[in-house]
């Protein structure tokens, strides 16, 4: 019997569960100010490889 045709999805285990999730699983929309909870460490190791990979794909196109 496929999902759709259940007449009490909570006897399925596979509509019990997307219930439950949909449930608790409310996010947050993303801001800006979340950025600020970043480690200072993170943002510096993020820097480096991004000038690592920029300095790549530009002395590979040069």
């Amino acid at each position: 019997m496929s999902h759709n045709q259940h007449e009490h999805p909570a006897q399925c285990c596979c509509c019990a569960r997307a219930a439950t999730q949909a449930a608790t699983e409310e996010r947050e929309p993303f801001r800006l100010a979340d950025l600020a909870d970043v480690p200072r460490t993170q943002w510096i190791g993020g820097g480096i490889m991004f000038l690592v990979v920029a300095i790549l794909i530009l002395a590979r196109h040069a």
